[in-house]
């Protein structure tokens, strides 16, 4: 099982998303994303977008402002 972090801090909609979606291109069954952003917008979009594709995720506040989004694939 491999994690890919991506710092997003500082970055709007839609380059948040975009990181995800060319990282995704890599992971194997059990790897993870686990992406930080201080952009709530990004959060639901990708979160619910995610959901669509199949792959589990999971989301914590880790600090004021600050979101923890982490993707995994699961199938």
């Amino acid at each position: 099982m491999a994690e890919y972090f991506i710092d997003s801090l500082g970055e709007m909609c839609p380059v948040p998303n975009i990181k995800v979606r060319e990282k995704l291109k890599e992971l194997e069954m059990g790897d993870e994303i686990i992406l930080e952003t201080d952009h709530s917008c990004a959060t639901t979009t990708i979160m619910n977008e995610m959901r669509r594709k199949g792959y589990k995720t999971k989301l914590e506040e880790v600090d004021t402002g600050i979101w923890r989004v982490i993707i995994r694939r699961v199938r």
